[in-house]
C-alpha cells in the first residue's frame, strides 16, 4: 500500500475540476445548496482492500436536477465519533447507476467499518482527506479488511504482528468490533491455549493465535506472531547498488542508505547516522530525491526506489571529516529491541588511498601470482604496471602483453611499447580489486609492481600519480631429468620423465660439440608439465625422430642429455623448426639441466623350447623367448632338412624381452635348425640389399621375413637355405645384424617309463613297491610342456584303471615324475601305462607285502672275509707246533679286510688258548669284538651256512693243536 505524501491530501476543494462556481470551503456540517434536488442509493459490501489500495462501491437510481455527476466518498469513524474522510471518487457519470472505484488515502481507520456516501457533484462541499465530514444524502456501511499498513496499529483478521509491538489494536468485522489480546490464544506447540499478551513481549512464542484457540471453528479471528528482522542494512554506491565499507572524496556524495526488513507493514525503519565522535548528524547527511539535506530519517518500502520491496535514502558525506561513520537501523516506533537493531560502518578517507600487495613475496619463475589493489571505491578503475626493466631477456612485445593475466577484476591488459611497461586496468569491487601475474616473462630478480591513480592506460607513467608499489621476488624454477640417463640402447623405448617447477612445457635436448640439439619426443617438440610440476611421456624411442638430438643418440657413444623450459628454449634457440639448437652459454644461463647418457647397441639372446634336442611333429608350435634390446620385432625362422622353412615375426616388449609361446614349426621329420634374427642399430637387413626387393624400399624386418619364406620355393637343401640367410644378414658387408641359432631333430612324439621305485628309495629300473608306499614313476618325453599332458594309469589284470596321476609340466630335458598312492592296492602285478594322447608306453610293476632291505650291520671292516678260508684251514696245519708268534699267513692278527660278517662267533674259540702269538691278541680282539657283534649278514654280502657253535671237526683240530703246543713247551 502506498503512502506517497504528494497524494496524501486531496485538492483543497473536493471537486475543483467540476465545480462551476467559486465557493468558500466548508465542512459537511454546512447545509447543502437549496436549489439542488438529489435522489439515489448506494451499496457498500464487506470486502478486502484491493492490492492497489482501492475499494468498490455500487450506486443506483442516481439523479441530479442540475445535471451533476455521482460522487462517492468513503469515511471511517474516529475515536470521537466523527466521520473522517478516507477517500473520494467523482465518477464523472450522470447515469443512474454504476460502480465507483475509490482509493483509500487515509488508512488510519483501516481495517474496520467504513461508510460510503453518495453525493451530487453540485452539492459536494470542499474538504481535505482526513477532515471530518457530514453524511451524504445516502450512505452504506461495510467492513474493509487487508494487509496491515505502517501508518496505524490496527490489525485485522489473518494479519501478522511482531514480537515487541506494544499498541496493536485487533479489529474484527462489523459484528465483532475491537478484539482484545486475551481473547486470542495459541493454537499449538508451547503456545497452545495460552492467551496472547498485551503488549506483545519480545520473546512471545511465535505462531498463530485464534478466537477458538486450538479448537476448530468458523467465524473466528486469528493473527500470527513472528520475529522481526532487518535482513539488509548497508551503505551503497548510488549508481550501481554495490555496498561499500570505505570511500574516498570522489564518491562520498554518491551514496545511499539501503535496507530490507520483514516488518514493513507494521513500522518504517529509522535511520541514524553518527560521526566518528558518536554525534548524531542524520539531518545533515541524509538527502532525498531532490538532493537536498534534511531528508526523512524514516525509511518506508518503496521510498526512492522503483522496486516496491526496496527502501533507501540518499547519503552525502562529502562535507564531513575523514573517519569511521556508523549508520544505525531500527524500527521507527516500537520494534527497536537490540536483537533487531543493525549497524553498518563506512570509512571516509581524505583521499583515495590505494595500496597493492602480492599473495606471495617469492615465487618460482613461470608460476602465477595474485595481486590485490586495496583502498579504492567500488566501480573505480585503476592502473597496475610493471616496467620493462623487470622483464626477462628476449621477451617479445606479445609476451610482454601477457605478463598481466585478464582474470578476476581485471578489465583489460596490454603492453605500452612507447613507455615500455606492461599494464592491467582493474575495477574496484567494493574496496578491492584482484588480478594475477604470469611470471615466466619476468626476470629472476626483485620485480616492482606499481598501482597508479589513472583510470585508463596512459602513454607515459608519472611518478606523481604513483599510489603504491610492492616488490616481488622471482626465483629460478628447478628442473630435473629422472629418465633417461646413464645407458640407452639404440632403438629401444624408454620413459621420459622428471620435474619442472612453474613451467608449462619443457623440451629435451642432446649435446653435440658446441650446441644442444632438440630431441623430438614421439614426433613432438614439447612435453607438457602437469599441475604437480612433473612431466612424463612413455614409450619413447630416442633414436627415432626428426630432431638433431635424435640423430645424436642413434649412434654409439657418450653424450649429454638435458631438459629446459620450452619458453626459454624459444627465446634462446639459434634456429627455428625441428633443427633448432641452443649454444652452451645460453643453455647454462637459462638453467637447463643436464645428465650423461651412453648410447649402446642392443644384444640378442634366445632360448628355443626343444625337448631333449627334439621336436615332436604332433606339436605344431614351440616356445621361443629371449632379449633383443632396441628392437621392436625379431624374426624366428625354422629350417628343415629338406629346405622347408617356417617364419614368424615376434614382437619385443618395452623392457627388451620377447616371449612367444606359439611359434609355428611345420617341418618334416629329420634334422632341423632354429634361428632368431634381429636387425642392428641401423634397422636395416644386412647391407640393405636383399634379392627381390626394390632398392628404394626400406629393407627391414618384413622384407627379411619375406626373403626367408621365399627360399622354400627354390628347391634348396636345409644347408643351402641356412647359408643364404647367413650371407644376407650376419655375414653381409658392414652389417650389424645379430643371430642366435640351435639345432634339433624333428621326430614323432614319444613317451617312455624309465624308473619305478618307492619314495625315499630311489633306484634305476623297475623295482617292486610295498603296498601302502608312495610309488614314484620317472619317464621321458619329447612333447612340449604346458600344451600336453601325460596321464599315468595303474591297470589291474583286467586292464581296468584303479589309480591314475597326470603331469603337465617338465623341463627341456623331457624328464617327468609322477607319484601314485598304493594304499588301496593289493599285492600283485599291475601294469603302468603312460598316455600322452599321441603315444603310450607301459611296464609291469610288483606290489609286494613287504619289500626286502639289505642289512647294514656294524661289522666295521676288521674281518672282511679272509678268515672264512684261512682260519678254518691254514691254522689247522700251520699252528701244530711251530707257531712262534709269526702266524704270517692270513691269520696274522690283522684279520681286517674281508671278514665283514661271516665270522659269526667261531673265531672266539678258534684262536685262543695255545695260539699265544699274534693270534692271541689279534683274534681275541678283532674276531671277538667285531665278529661277535656282527653275528649276522656282513656288508660283504657273504653268508655263513654253518651251524651255531663249534663243529665237531673244528673241536678236534683245536684239541690236537693244544696238545702239540704243550709238548713243544715241555721240550
Amino acid at each position: 500500500m502506498t503512502n506517497d505524501n504528494t497524494r496524501s491530501k486531496a485538492n483543497a476543494v473536493f471537486f475543483s475540476a467540476i465545480m462551476v462556481i467559486s465557493m468558500v470551503a466548508v465542512g459537511f456540517a454546512a447545509a447543502p445548496a437549496a436549489a439542488a434536488v438529489n435522489d439515489g442509493s448506494v451499496t457498500f459490501d464487506d470486502q478486502t482492500l484491493n492490492d492497489d489500495g482501492t475499494v468498490e462501491v455500487d450506486y443506483s437510481n442516481f439523479s441530479s436536477d442540475s445535471g451533476g455527476s455521482a460522487v462517492i466518498a468513503v469515511t471511517y469513524e474516529n475515536s470521537d465519533g466523527d466521520a473522517v474522510l478516507a477517500g473520494v471518487s467523482d465518477t464523472g457519470s450522470t447515469t443512474s447507476s454504476g460502480t465507483a472505484t475509490v482509493e483509500i488515502e487515509d488508512t488510519d481507520g483501516f481495517p474496520g467499518v467504513h461508510t460510503a456516501h453518495l453525493f451530487d457533484s453540485d452539492d459536494a462541499p470542499g474538504a481535505d482527506i482526513g477532515d471530518t465530514v457530514s453524511s451524504g444524502f445516502d450512505t452504506s456501511d461495510a467492513y474493509v479488511t487487508g494487509e496491515r499498513v505502517p501508518t496505524n496499529n490496527r490489525a485485522g483478521d489473518g494479519s501478522i504482528v511482531f514480537q515487541g509491538e506494544e499498541d496493536v489494536v485487533f479489529v474484527g468485522n462489523a459484528s465483532q468490533g475491537t478484539i482484545s489480546h486475551s481473547q486470542l490464544s495459541g493454537t499449538s506447540g508451547n503456545r497452545e491455549g495460552t492467551p496472547l499478551q498485551d503488549p506483545i513481549p519480545e520473546d512471545e512464542e511465535t505462531g498463530t493465535y485464534d478466537f477458538n484457540g486450538p479448537d476448530d471453528g468458523d467465524g473466528g479471528f486469528s493473527t500470527t506472531v513472528i520475529s522481526p528482522d532487518i535482513t539488509t542494512a548497508e551503505v551503497q554506491l548510488t549508481e550501481n547498488g554495490n555496498d561499500v565499507s570505505q570511500v574516498g572524496p570522489d564518491s562520498a556524495s554518491r551514496l545511499k542508505v539501503f535496507a530490507e526488513w520483514n516488518f514493513g507493514n507494521a513500522e518504517g525503519l529509522a535511520i541514524t547516522v553518527e560521526d566518528p565522535s558518536g554525534a548524531d548528524i542524520t539531518n545533515e547527511v541524509l538527502i532525498d530525491n531532490s538532493d537536498t539535506s534534511g531528508a526523512t530519517d524514516v525509511l518506508q518500502y518503496g521510498e526512492n526506489e522503483t522496486n516496491a520491496e526496496d527502501a533507501s535514502v540518499g547519503l552525502d558525506l562529502s562535507g564531513e571529516d575523514a573517519g569511521e561513520y556508523t549508520v544505525i537501523f531500527e524500527g521507527n516506533d516500537e520494534i527497536d529491541q537490540g536483537s533487531v537493531t543493525q549497524e553498518y560502518t563506512i570509512e571516509l578517507t581524505t583521499e583515495d588511498e590505494l595500496s597493492i600487495d602480492v599473495a606471495e613475496d617469492s615465487v618460482t619463475q613461470g608460476s602465477n601470482v595474485d595481486y590485490t589493489v586495496s583502498g579504492g571505491t567500488d566501480g573505480q578503475f585503476r592502473l597496475v604496471a610493471i616496467e620493462g626493466g623487470d622483464f626477462a631477456d628476449g621477451v617479445s612485445d606479445n609476451q610482454s602483453a601477457d605478463i598481466f593475466r585478464n582474470v578476476d577484476d581485471v578489465s583489460d591488459t596490454g603492453y605500452n611499447s612507447s613507455d615500455d611497461y606492461a599494464w592491467a586496468l582493474v575495477e574496484i569491487d567494493g574496496t578491492t580489486a584482484v588480478g594475477s601475474i604470469e611470471t615466466q616473462y619476468l626476470d629472476t630478480a626483485d620485480v616492482t609492481v606499481e598501482v597508479y591513480s589513472y583510470e585508463n592506460e596512459v602513454s607515459s607513467l608519472d611518478s606523481d600519480d604513483l599510489e603504491d608499489d610492492v616488490d616481488l621476488e622471482v626465483t629460478e624454477g628447478e628442473l630435473t631429468l629422472d629418465s633417461p640417463t646413464d645407458e640407452y640402447t639404440i632403438g629401444s623405448e624408454v620413459d621420459v620423465n622428471g620435474s619442472a617447477e612453474a613451467a608449462d612445457e619443457v623440451r629435451l635436448y642432446a649435446l653435440n660439440n658446441d650446441n644442444w640439439e632438440i630431441i623430438t619426443v614421439n614426433g613432438q617438440d614439447n612435453i607438457d608439465v602437469d599441475s604437480d610440476d612433473t612431466f612424463e611421456v612413455e614409450d619413447v624411442t630416442l633414436s627415432d625422430g626428426d630432431g638433431g638430438g635424435n640423430d645424436i643418440l642413434a649412434f654409439e657413444g657418450q653424450y649429454q642429455i638435458g631438459v629446459i623450459d620450452a619458453d626459454d628454449a624459444r627465446n634462446i634457440e639459434l634456429d627455428s623448426g625441428d633443427d633448432s639448437e641452443i649454444n652452451t652459454s645460453s643453455w647454462t644461463s637459462n638453467d637447463g639441466t643436464r645428465a650423461t647418457i651412453r648410447s649402446e647397441s642392443g644384444g640378442l639372446t634366445a632360448q628355443f623350447g626343444t625337448i631333449d634336442g627334439q621336436f615332436a611333429t604332433e606339436d605344431s608350435t614351440m616356445t621361443v623367448n629371449g632379449t633383443a634390446e632396441g628392437q621392436s620385432n625379431v624374426v624366428v625362422a625354422f629350417v628343415g632338412e629338406r629346405g622347408e622353412v617356417d617364419v614368424t615375426e615376434v614382437s619385443v616388449d618395452n623392457d627388451g624381452t620377447f616371449d612367444e609361446e606359439d611359434v609355428s614349426v611345420d617341418l618334416s621329420q629329420g634334422a632341423a635348425s632354429g634361428h632368431v634374427i634381429s636387425l642392428g642399430r641401423d634397422g636395416t637387413v644386412g647391407d640393405g640389399d636383399l634379392p627381390n626387393t626394390n632398392s628404394s624400399d626400406t629393407v627391414g624386418i618384413d622384407e627379411l621375413s619375406s626373403f626367408i619364406t621365399n627360399l622354400e620355393d627354390q628347391s634348396l637343401t636345409g644347408n643351402q637355405v641356412r647359408d643364404r640367410i647367413v650371407s644376407q644378414t650376419t655375414e653381409a658387408d658392414a652389417t650389424d645384424d645379430l643371430m642366435i641359432s640351435t639345432t634339433f631333430r624333428v621326430t614323432e612324439a614319444s613317451v617312455s617309463l624309465d624308473s619305478v621305485y618307492p619314495e625315499g628309495a630311489q633306484a634305476d629300473g623297475i623295482n617292486p613297491v610295498a603296498a601302502g608306499e608312495t610309488m614314484v614313476v620317472e619317464g621321458t618325453t619329447n612333447l612340449q610342456p604346458d600344451d600336453n599332458s601325460i596321464v599315468l594309469n595303474v591297470l589291474n589284470q583286467n586292464d581296468n584303471s584303479i589309480e591314475s596321476a597326470s603331469v603337465e609340466e617338465w623341463s627341456n630335458d623331457g624328464q617327468f615324475t609322477l607319484t601314485v598312492d598304493t594304499s588301496d592296492l593289493e599285492t600283485g602285478t599291475y601294469t603302468l601305462e603312460a598316455d600322452s594322447g599321441d603315444t603310450t608306453d607301459s611296464t609291469d610293476v610288483e606290489i609286494v607285502e613287504e619289500r626286502q632291505t639289505d642289512d647294514t650291520g656294524d661289522d666295521t671292516g676288521d674281518d672282511t672275509g679272509d678268515d672264512t678260508g684261512d682260519d678254518t684251514g691254514d691254522d689247522t696245519g700251520d699252528d701244530t707246533g711251530d707257531d712262534t708268534g709269526d702266524d704270517t699267513g692270513d691269520d696274522t692278527g690283522d684279520d681286517t679286510g674281508d671278514d665283514t660278517g661271516d665270522d659269526t662267533g667261531d673265531d672266539t674259540g678258534d684262536d685262543t688258548g695255545d695260539d699265544t702269538g699274534d693270534d692271541t691278541g689279534d683274534d681275541t680282539g678283532d674276531d671277538t669284538g667285531d665278529d661277535t657283534a656282527d653275528n649276522g649278514s656282513s656288508d660283504g654280502g657273504s653268508t655263513d651256512g654253518s651251524t651255531p657253535g663249534f663243529g665237531a671237526l673244528v673241536a678236534l683240530v683245536a684239541l690236537i693243536a693244544a696238545a702239540l703246543l704243550a709238548t713243544r713247551r715241555n721240550n
